[in-house]
């Protein structure tokens, strides 16, 4: 982060800055009227990718050592690196595909990965918790990348940037609020029934956001097949 910093110190500013400074004036998120239960669908498909980060980033090393009794500190990391790296790979490998292809691979990936996961919990299995955390971040990756694709091609060019704030508002409230709720629930149920109630929820939330956004891609034909950047040429 340090010499990051002194990079980005040491690069020189591309965009004059008007003087004085305009003062800040936050903006709504605006989605065209047709378009905003696809842009909710969006968001609910980030919300479920960024619960499973959330998951691994928080609860996957209490797991590690309460359920598993490895307390390894390279182990936790190597979770969390299983899941991240997973989601990046396949980004990169579903990168030229479809928008509907991603959502489509995204979610079924990111369902049957949460399913393995808490399989692992109840049994436990650490080989079945990496597994199922390898599949779920593919999983949640291509989701999320086929969300931006999504929201994307329907905001307005002028106001592309503030819908897509409204896409990352999303993502947080799903790294955030769903993983303090399980927390919370571990305090009252075991970690295996917290853990079951989490994942079916995920899920319903998944399969609602894919059937709305397989539903759009259905309404608009051919062309929704495109990748984004194609249709924007």
């Amino acid at each position: 982060m340090a010499s990051g910093a002194l990079a980005l110190a040491a690069t020189p500013e591309t965009v004059t800055r008007p003087r004085p400074r305009p003062r800040y004036r936050p903006q709504r998120v605006s989605v065209p009227a047709a378009d905003r239960s696809a842009f909710f669908a969006a968001g609910l498909a980030t919300v479920a990718a960024f619960a499973l980060f959330g998951l691994f980033t928080s609860l996957a090393p209490g797991f590690l050592a309460g359920t598993l009794g490895d307390r390894s500190h390279a182990l936790a990391g190597l979770a969390t690196f299983v899941v991240f790296g997973a989601a990046a790979l396949a980004q990169i490998v579903l990168g030229r595909a479809a928008t509907s292809r991603q959502l489509r691979i995204g979610l079924t990936a990111l369902i049957l990965g949460l399913a393995l996961v808490t399989i692992a919990v109840w049994l436990p299995s650490l080989t079945f918790f990496l597994l199922g955390g390898a599949l779920a971040g593919a999983g949640a990756g291509a989701a999320f990348k086929g969300s931006v694709s999504t929201v994307i091609a329907m905001a307005p060019a002028a106001r592309r940037s503030e819908t897509l704030a409204g896409l990352f508002l999303a993502a947080y409230f799903g790294i955030a609020v769903p993983v303090l709720g399980l927390g919370l629930a571990t305090q009252f149920v075991s970690a295996q029934t917290a853990v079951l109630g989490f994942a079916a929820i995920l899920m319903a939330v998944a399969l609602a956001a894919g059937r709305k956004l397989a539903a759009r891609s259905a309404d608009a034909g051919v062309t929704s097949d495109l990748p984004v950047s194609r249709r924007s040429n």
